[in-house]
């Protein structure tokens, strides 16, 4: 069996090799937590005791490099898993292949994130919402034949003023200017006038003017 270094280069190359995860022990993190600890005791301990010995420089150079390739490892997978999340979180498979329990975990919560992000900046991705009913109303965009236009609210049209009534009445004979209201009426024998009834009235009771008729009609004069 490799020495636990070795192993490590081993994994770092079948992990670079791989499209997908590469097999691992199910214990890798915890083992590789545990023999970067021991190596760096060992140099710690080295070092104190015989600060310039080999074997304590040999000892911190080993961690050096065993704890860059264990990084390669880890980011090499981190990578791969977030990119499993994304293509899930838009319909892909949730399937992890070769995944560690550490690494299915991290998947579960990136797919969790990446999906809650999705409906809020971005709803209508969602096939719910591409596959709504249309409203039961909905009016197309162009019809054939005249353009429809909206009805318009009618105008609203005031009435028209109230004409006055005038009666007709014939001046018996001449006479002087006589004021009727605010207006002042010449008097003509034979003129036959069109005025307001109570004005005609007016004209017959002193005797100066007959009626001729009354016209229900609206009169210009």
């Amino acid at each position: 069996m490799p020495d636990p270094y070795t192993q490590l280069l081993e994994w770092r190359r079948a992990e670079g090799a791989a499209r997908g995860l590469a097999k691992l022990p199910l214990e890798f993190y915890e083992s590789t937590q545990s023999y970067l600890a021991d190596v760096r005791r060992t140099f710690e301990s080295e070092l104190r005791e015989n600060p310039g010995g080999k074997k304590g420089d040999l000892a911190r150079q080993t961690h050096s490099r065993a704890s860059q390739v264990a990084r390669d490892i880890v980011e090499a997978r981190m990578s791969k898993v977030l990119s499993l999340a994304f293509q899930a979180s838009v319909g892909g498979s949730r399937e992890v292949p070769n995944a560690l329990p550490e690494e299915r975990r991290l998947f579960d919560h990136l797919l969790r994130v990446l999906r809650d992000h999705r409906t809020a900046v971005a709803p209508f991705l969602e096939p719910s919402a591409a596959g709504a009913a249309l409203p039961a109303a909905t009016v197309p965009l162009s019809l054939p034949g005249p353009s429809l236009r909206p009805t318009e609210p009618p105008t609203s049209v005031a009435p028209a003023p109230e004409v006055p009534q005038f009666t007709y009445v014939r001046i018996l004979k001449d006479g002087p200017a006589v004021e009727i209201g605010k207006e002042t009426i010449e008097l003509r024998a034979e003129d036959v006038l069109a005025l307001p009834e109570d004005r005609a009235q007016l004209l017959v009771q002193s005797g100066l003017a007959a009626k001729v008729r009354r016209d229900e009609r609206p009169v210009t004069t």
